[in-house]
């Protein structure tokens, strides 16, 4: 039996949607919602194509990241493999594969693309400093975290087709979320009860994006990414109005994913089996929290 993620993520039309409304109804409320078009008045939302990166880029060397065990608790910071962007275009065009490259910084090497791409006028404070594009091929899953910066993300599909399930911020304990990170071990699609009993006490949302969407992934939110097929999406940032998580996510980036990393260096297996073991102590006094209905309702399933 898979998690509960059943509520579906509300869709709306960029053209319906005032920089107020959005406020309202999902920035303040930190709640997601798929926006239909917002980017159609940019230059990438009509350029942008496999077919136009790989005759612009084809030739460059780009990191490749694969799915490879024993990485439970860590960032992708270093690639697994590299080959030229060409090449990896066609593979993911081809058939199915696990190889990924994400925040992959175009405008690093072309950055004359910055001109292609408009921040809409629906949130006032844009990061205009990260604009990273995400490249994968089907079938390929990026496994269920939260963004360390804990800024809003608008992820748009550009090429291809996503199925992505969230999850409130308020889950985290319940998701096994590994302390000085924002990772967890969990399998949203085939969850194990027996190991991760908190997973009966949360609930998600799942939505389908394909070319043109964006998705509205608020502050904080857990995602789980599968490719339905081979594309790429662009994500922009924005900070959370929220100052606490505006301030968590400073000092994520900041102070605890270094701390993080010297400690696993300092003391290896012996870290991320303290970690584990919190992870669990945390699970357990969140599901001795849950509400008495959700634990009548679990004795009764």
């Amino acid at each position: 039996m898979p998690i509960d993620y059943s509520r579906p993520v509300p869709r709306v039309k960029a053209e319906d949607l005032t920089r107020e409304r959005f406020e309202q109804e999902f920035l303040l409320p930190n709640r997601p919602v798929v926006i239909e078009g917002l980017l159609k008045g940019s230059a990438a939302y009509h350029k942008w194509s496999m077919d136009f990166f790989r005759k612009e880029m084809g030739e460059l060397q780009v990191g490749i990241f694969d799915d490879i065990p024993g990485k439970e608790d860590r960032s992708f910071k270093s690639p697994d493999l590299h080959m030229k962007f060409g090449e990896y275009l066609d593979l993911i065009e081809r058939e199915p594969t696990n190889k990924r490259i994400f925040l992959f910084n175009l405008f690093k090497h072309r950055p004359e693309l910055k001109k292609d791409v408009v921040f809409p006028d629906i949130v006032k404070n844009w990061n205009k400093n990260f604009r990273f594009t995400f490249f994968g091929g089907k079938d390929s899953v990026v496994r269920i975290h939260q963004d360390m910066d804990m800024a809003n993300v608008f992820l748009t599909q550009f090429h291809g087709a996503k199925r992505v399930i969230l999850f409130d911020p308020s889950y985290s304990d319940l998701l096994y979320r590994y302390p000085f990170g924002v990772h967890s071990s969990v399998d949203v699609e085939h969850p194990d009860y027996e190991t991760y009993p908190g997973l009966h006490h949360v609930k998600g949302y799942e939505t389908e994006i394909n070319n043109g969407d964006t998705l509205f992934i608020p502050s904080g939110y857990w995602h789980h990414i599968v490719y339905l097929e081979g594309g790429f999406a662009m994500a922009l940032r924005s900070w959370s109005p929220h100052t606490q998580r505006y301030l968590r996510g400073l000092l994520n980036v900041g102070l605890i994913t270094h701390l993080d990393e010297a400690l696993r260096y300092l003391f290896g297996k012996r870290w991320f089996a303290w970690k584990k073991a919190e992870t669990f102590r945390r699970a357990n006094r969140a599901i001795q929290k849950s509400p008495p209905r959700k634990q009548e309702e679990l004795a009764t399933a």
